[in-house]
């Protein structure tokens, strides 16, 4: 019997070491993807969430068997909110579903709107915009937000979620301002009114060529 629980233990080790070894490579490739910003063009849009969200599920699993292997049951309920909340926070869902993207969000799209407010966001001229502060990056696909119109001074703000090749673009645009009549926008090439798109209420939008 004592050699049997030897070779539990012996064995243990290595898959205990083997385990975080696996969950370090993941997080890695999570890291990476977050941190090389990817943007949405063209056909890469249609893998660039699905590669993010696979690799977040995986990590998300080897994390998880890590902390199952413990008796701590608060430990357990605690990783696993707390990578819900993560992959959830950094995985850009937008094109498939701008609404519920939007809405999970929030608090998000209210910092950035109250950066235009305050007159951070939405004053650079260069045509594909300016940075986003760093926590905000991932609202946008090129991590900047353009303004694509103005009335009376004010700007209208371009957070692009696709680019297309070789012109146009989708995304969210905030307004903080009457939107009658409406607002002819610029998308990257593409003409667009703002009004024509979807309201989200709140002075924010979803634009696509076309609206």
């Amino acid at each position: 019997m004592q050699d049997t629980g030897m070779d539990r233990t012996s064995v243990s080790v290595p898959e205990r070491r083997d385990g975080w070894i696996g969950v370090a490579v993941a997080w890695v490739c999570v890291s990476l993807i977050e941190l090389v910003n990817v943007p949405n063009e063209a056909m890469l849009a249609l893998l660039v969430m699905p590669v993010e969200l696979v690799l977040w599920l995986v990590a998300g699993w080897l994390t998880l068997r890590l902390t199952f292997r413990t008796r701590q049951s608060l430990l357990r309920t605690v990783v696993a909110l707390g990578l819900a909340v993560s992959c959830a926070h950094f995985t850009n869902w937008s094109l498939f579903h701008p609404v519920s993207y939007y809405v999970t969000h929030k608090y998000a799209f209210d910092a950035v709107a109250a950066h235009v407010r305050e007159g951070a966001i939405g004053s650079s001229d260069d045509y594909y915009g300016s940075d986003l502060p760093l926590y905000l990056r991932d609202l946008s696909t090129t991590g900047k937000a353009a303004v694509i119109g103005r009335r009376d001074g004010r700007p209208v703000v371009f957070l692009p979620q696709f680019l297309g090749i070789p012109d146009d673009a989708a995304g969210y645009a905030f307004f903080d301002g009457p939107t009658s009549p409406s607002i002819e926008v610029d998308l990257f090439g593409a003409r667009a009114n703002l009004t024509g798109g979807i309201n989200l209420r709140d002075g924010w939008w979803y634009l696509r060529p076309g609206d």
